[in-house]
């Protein structure tokens, strides 16, 4: 049969039956995506560590994210021009030949079709890309205009936004313990920023090694950053969707990642050009010490995103959310070690509320493994009895098919014989 004759296959989905690189033998994939989404909270909050470093030279929030977006958009395009795509949802075709090169569609690489191989991808990817590059221009410009502790605990909504759109767009079944486990994370979110609009003022929660004190309160365009946050944490909340959207339709993480870069250097521009008067002019550095601050910046930030990306594509997407959101505590952990920040009781007891949550998460996800497995095996044994039963009743018939046969060929031999 020649090969425009053959059906088009149906789209590809991620499936959970295929390990992924260094993925444990014991560990499903959806809770071994969980544990990157983990590691990429941490990579997160290590990248916020350089970019407070380097925001304090004074370089406009939007001028780094310029340069966060350039700088991982440069790994990107190479990772797209070496890797091909496997399937029609990331732009290969292996049933209709390449009519502008007459190569078949395997000889494709991703840079063809950065945006996915069909409009249904493309639509998903393209959408990803418009509310990560505005969502991360709204962190970086909130971050920068509010005190640090409103900033953060606004963000730390998006969890909540992103659980009730799973259950919107995806279809995820809303748990009590997804609910709980977001509460506490919020509120431990809460007791870790200390923000000024609930604890009000004071110096506990006031952030002056870094530029962000609550002298910002005082400039008439605090009120933007209000709306910023809000703003970033909606942003937050549909990327998370749309990545594990993407994965169900079979979309390539980098494509999810140019998409980023391409709508992170637009949004960056846009928003600099809009925002010049509140977020600064920008300008070229030229301490050797702020350079090696945006390296490092750019570096463990596109490992971080990497991973997200990569990941979030397996993971429920309310779970990926209440996981993404405790880079809290390990941005914590970075401000007692490098900052030398003093700690507060109630930091403490944020800490923990954050961890009881992921504790909830993951002792959640272990049972529903465990009844998962129980009902393969008992599915497994049911099946397996079945099969069993259905041999020995052909065996039966045929058993009692052989005896009947050997009586009618002695009748008709005997009947043969007296007629002879």
């Amino acid at each position: 049969m020649p090969p425009s004759s053959l059906p088009p296959p149906p789209p590809p989905t991620m499936t959970m039956t295929s390990r992924l690189p260094l993925q444990p033998s014991w560990m499903s994939t959806e809770s071994y995506s969980l544990l990157l989404l983990l590691i990429s909270a941490m990579l997160f909050s290590t990248m916020g560590v350089f970019l407070k470093l380097a925001s304090n030279s004074g370089l406009p929030a939007t001028e780094l994210v310029l340069f966060r977006a350039m700088y991982q958009g440069v790994f990107v395009v190479l990772g797209l021009l070496h890797w091909s795509p496997t399937s029609i949802a990331e732009g290969g075709d292996e049933y209709l030949a390449n009519s502008s090169s007459g190569s078949s569609g395997s000889k494709r690489i991703l840079l063809q079709t950065p945006f996915g191989g069909t409009p249904k991808v493309q639509n998903v990817v393209i959408a990803r890309g418009i509310f990560g590059g505005v969502g991360f221009v709204m962190y970086f410009v909130s971050i920068k205009m509010l005190p640090l502790g409103d900033a953060i605990t606004l963000f730390s909504i998006y969890p909540i936004i992103t659980i009730a759109l799973a259950a919107i767009m995806l279809g995820e079944q809303v748990r009590s313990v997804h609910v709980l486990a977001t509460t506490a994370s919020l509120a431990g979110a809460i007791f870790i920023a200390r923000p000024t609009f609930i604890f009000g003022i004071s110096s506990s929660n006031m952030n002056t090694d870094d530029g962000n004190d609550d002298s910002e309160l005082s400039s008439s365009y605090y009120w933007v950053g209000y709306i910023t946050a809000m703003i970033g944490s909606c942003c937050g909340a549909a990327v998370m969707t749309l990545i594990r959207k993407a994965g169900t339709i079979g979309a390539h993480a980098l494509q999810l990642l140019f998409s980023w870069a391409v709508f992170g250097i637009s949004a960056s521009i846009v928003f600099g050009f809009l925002l010049q008067s509140i977020d600064g002019v920008w300008y070229i550095p030229t301490s050797s010490r702020v350079w090696m601050y945006l390296i490092a910046m750019g570096t463990v930030g596109s490992c971080a995103h990497f991973l997200m990306n990569y990941a979030g594509r397996l993971a429920p997407a309310g779970l990926g959310s209440i996981v993404r959101s405790s880079d809290i505590v390990w941005a914590y952990m970075w401000e007692i070690v490098v900052f030398g920040q003093m700690p507060q009781p109630l930091t403490w007891f944020g800490v923990a509320l954050i961890l009881v949550s992921l504790g909830a998460v993951a002792v959640q996800k272990f049972w529903d493994e465990q009844e998962k497995k129980r009902r393969i095996s008992d599915t497994m044994a049911d099946e397996a009895s079945t099969l069993l039963s259905a041999v020995h009743t052909n065996n039966d018939n045929d058993t009692n098919g052989g005896d009947n046969s050997n009586s009618d060929s002695r009748v008709d031999y005997g009947s043969r014989t007296s007629s002879s």
